[in-house]
């Protein structure tokens, strides 16, 4: 981060600070979070890393396979903790600055591979076959994208 011109004017070194944590295991949609010390308001101008109580990743994106993902969960992380509380036009400028674009692909990856392994139930549509799998049943409550039918519950293949 430290090499990286959009970021010259930003004092890194309190970043050193923040402690680290993990995401729960079970965690399907949360990638990272940078929790900030109660009481903080996020929209506040003069956010800084001495607000912020910890900055933690999903377990699994610090395997060898998404290190790369997880190298770029960290950044987003930290630009969040450098008083980027939302995700607005300044921080969406700040994040395409990292030099890795296939990291942030990475992402939708990572997210049907949490979705995957978490998954006890599958759904399908009974018109196209479309199978997704996921943690709760669709008991009817869902409709295929493309067919507009209820999916279905079936048999989880084995993974």
């Amino acid at each position: 981060m430290s090499t990286m011109e959009s970021l010259n004017e930003k004092n890194l070194q309190p970043l050193a600070t923040v402690p680290l944590g993990r995401l729960r295991r079970n965690a399907t949609r949360l990638h990272g979070v940078c929790r900030f010390k109660k009481g903080v308001d996020k929209r506040d101008v003069n956010l800084c890393p001495t607000d912020v109580r910890e900055v933690a990743l999903h377990p699994e994106s610090l395997k060898e396979e998404w290190l790369e993902y997880a190298e770029f969960l960290m950044f987003h992380e930290f630009l969040h903790a450098l008083g980027h509380g939302g995700h607005d036009k300044q921080f969406r400028y700040l994040e395409a600055q990292w030099p890795n674009k296939d990291a942030k692909q990475m992402g939708f990856d990572f997210a049907a591979h949490l979705r995957k392994r978490n998954a006890k139930f599958a759904w399908k549509c009974p018109t196209c076959n479309w199978q997704t799998e996921r943690s709760v049943r669709s008991a009817g409550r869902y409709l295929c994208r493309n067919c507009k039918v209820k999916l279905v519950d079936c048999a989880l293949s084995a993974n």
